[in-house]
């Protein structure tokens, strides 16, 4: 059985892909990105999840994705603190986790 995003809350943040197939802008932007940050998604302790076509293998699809595409950033908290329909959110997502309170603590020890 599929597990609940939600069971993540308060562990990692999440940022969710959707997206219709490998071709797509969204998913090739959001590879690249992975690939150039790794030491900062890390850091931030930011889990990338991919939805193609509304499903993933490991998790539920959330209400809020089905039938939409796009990118969100999902907090601590569960709640979401962004999305996009497009690669956008790459520009600002760093300085947006790291102005949220939780994030001030952790500054502490980044290596990168």
């Amino acid at each position: 059985m599929a597990k609940q995003i939600s069971e993540l809350n308060w562990k990692k943040r999440l940022l969710l892909v959707s997206y219709q197939n490998e071709n797509d802008l969204i998913f090739d932007q959001s590879t690249k990105f992975i690939s150039n940050y790794k030491c900062e998604i890390n850091e931030r302790n930011l889990k990338i999840i991919f939805f193609k076509n509304f499903k993933n293998k490991e998790y539920a699809t959330p209400i809020f994705i089905e039938d939409k595409y796009g990118i969100w950033l999902i907090g601590y908290d569960g709640n979401i603190k962004d999305y996009t329909e497009d690669d956008k959110i790459f520009l600002g997502l760093f300085d947006l986790i790291d102005s949220m309170p939780m994030r001030k603590n952790e500054m502490i020890d980044d290596k990168c």
